[in-house]
């Protein structure tokens, strides 16, 4: 078989049984979760070193083999992968086989290898981290245990003006003046909301500004959730293709999970620890749909905080099991808290091969169909703000420019954001209030005004920019957000009402 990605990422992987024994071993000795972990670290020790591995022909397959999508991750961590392997090969061109036996005699090699330099470190994580730093030629001083990541600052952008068009046509509909909103301005706020109807062109509108701040800033980053599949390409191929103007990866979980380690933490101090554990807390419970109950919430805080604790990178499923043992410790019966977090792990919504640095530098597009149970759908969006929020706070503030225009990291747009207001959750909140020191930008895109009546007026007062299409929302919600008197029934088609940070409301021409 001709050797493709396609095949390589549907391949099965497998060493023999002595060195998939070491992998088990360096799994237990370096606290990874996975079997590809230790297996990658193998792989690249061998391909640091400048002789080919012996190929040792037809032997004994081992029964546990690691797909090629879960050794090699996807799109361009895959590519680099098989690149590596096939450079260091020497062959122009290699079938499907040989790439399979190469991978083993790498594994094997690379693995007796890394045993070697463990025993040589006596045992001593640092010491081994230090030598494998000073065998890459890296500085030995200032290396961190595994398991500890340090934030790298990932500036995306200048600290300039950035001023964004308020959709496709961006024209005061009295004055027909050009309308753009200073997004990076000194003393405003990087944070929309835009609102309205099916069909009334929220979305259109939106991807129009989102493709403008790209165009200025071709090399910021976006996280976005997509519940109706229009904002890359849906079934029909229709859609605004922002995939394409982001260059950002199309994701689906469960199908395709998301390779972030999402419940990474800066360091392990008891408050870093404690903070994250009562934050997945409250997540869950949103995701339960309804308050959890002073033992369940105690559980579940205790459960949370030995998964961190033991383990690094710390699933979902570590959670899990964490809270089964904590409710038969306290002698408790399984209820609906344990009964969520079963079906919660059914199937593998996050795959920890990026950490936040390196996920959230890139651009990615999160689908959640309606096919993707509710709850699932709530999960992933919460966890994932949650580790955006706390990726950003660990970063130094964002570069300011002489006029005070603060340089723009990462945006992160909500569809359907309904799904998540009103919920009281701390990364939203924290995300709105604090991120933009930190280059954050939130674009939020709901249905109605009344999405936004579980909110405090403050959270709204933090949108630098709040966009309206027509809507058959109560004048007193609408006036709540847009200004006294403001009423959607009487937009026309591709007319919104605008209101940016501290100015009235004004009629404006967005598309048509």
């Amino acid at each position: 078989m001709n050797l493709t990605l396609e095949a390589v990422a549907k391949a099965s992987f497998w060493t023999d049984q002595e060195s998939d024994r070491l992998n088990e071993e360096f799994r237990s000795r370096l606290g990874m979760s996975h079997r590809y972990m230790p297996a990658r670290l193998a792989l690249s020790r061998s391909l640091a070193l400048d002789s080919r591995p012996e190929m040792l022909g037809d032997r004994v397959r081992i029964t546990q083999t690691i797909p090629g999508f879960v050794l090699f991750g996807t799109d361009v961590d895959q590519r680099v992968w098989v690149t590596l392997i096939v450079e260091a090969a020497g062959k122009d061109e290699l079938s499907l086989e040989e790439f399979v036996a190469l991978v083993d005699a790498h594994w094997r090699r690379g693995i007796q290898t890394l045993d070697k330099e463990w025993r040589k470190s006596h045992g001593d994580h640092f010491t081994f981290v230090q030598r494998l730093t000073g065998l890459a030629g890296l500085p030995e001083t200032g290396s961190l245990p595994v398991g500890e990541t340090q934030p790298a600052d990932i500036e995306a952008g200048p600290a300039a003006a950035l001023n964004v068009p308020v959709g496709e046509i961006a024209e005061d509909a009295v004055t027909h003046d050009k309308v753009l909103w200073p997004l990076s301005a000194a003393g405003g706020s990087p944070h929309s909301a835009i609102m309205g109807g099916v069909g009334s062109g929220k979305t259109r509108t939106a991807a129009a500004m989102l493709s403008s701040i790209r165009e200025q800033l071709p090399l910021v980053p976006l996280v976005a959730f997509d519940f109706k599949g229009d904002l890359s390409v849906d079934s029909s191929g229709s859609g605004y293709k922002l995939h394409k103007a982001f260059d950002a990866q199309v994701l689906e979980p469960p199908r395709q999970p998301i390779p972030l380690d999402v419940l990474a933490l800066p360091n392990m101090e008891d408050l870093t620890v404690s903070e994250a554990a009562m934050r997945f807390r409250d997540s869950f419970a949103q995701l339960m749909g309804r308050r959890l109950g002073t033992m369940q919430r105690r559980h579940v805080h205790e459960a949370a905080k030995r998964a961190l604790r033991m383990h690094s990178p710390c699933e979902l499923h570590h959670v899990r099991d964490a809270l089964l043992n904590v409710y038969e410790e306290s002698e408790m019966k399984e209820d609906g808290a344990t009964g969520t977090m079963r079906e919660l792990c059914e199937f593998p919504l996050f795959l920890p091969s990026q950490g936040p640095a390196e996920f959230f530098g890139r651009s990615w597009i999160i689908n959640l169909p309606p096919s993707v149970a509710e709850d699932r759908q709530r999960i992933v969006v919460n966890v994932v703000l949650d580790a955006l929020d706390r990726h950003l706070n660990s970063l130094p503030e964002a570069a300011t420019s002489v006029d005070g225009d603060r340089a723009l990291r990462i945006v992160c747009v909500v569809d359907e954001a309904h799904r998540i207001l009103g919920t009281k959750l701390p990364s939203l909140s924290s995300l709105i209030r604090m991120s933009r020191s930190k280059g954050g930008s939130l674009m939020l895109l709901s249905q109605s005004p009344d999405d936004f009546s579980g909110e405090d007026q403050d959270f709204l007062n933090e949108m630098g920019l709040v966009a309206a299409f027509s809507t058959n929302a109560p004048p007193k919600k609408a006036g709540r957000i847009l200004g006294r008197g403001a009423d959607l029934t009487k937009l026309k088609r591709g007319e919104c009402l605008v209101k940016l940070r501290d100015q009235p409301a004004r009629r404006i021409r967005a598309w048509g």
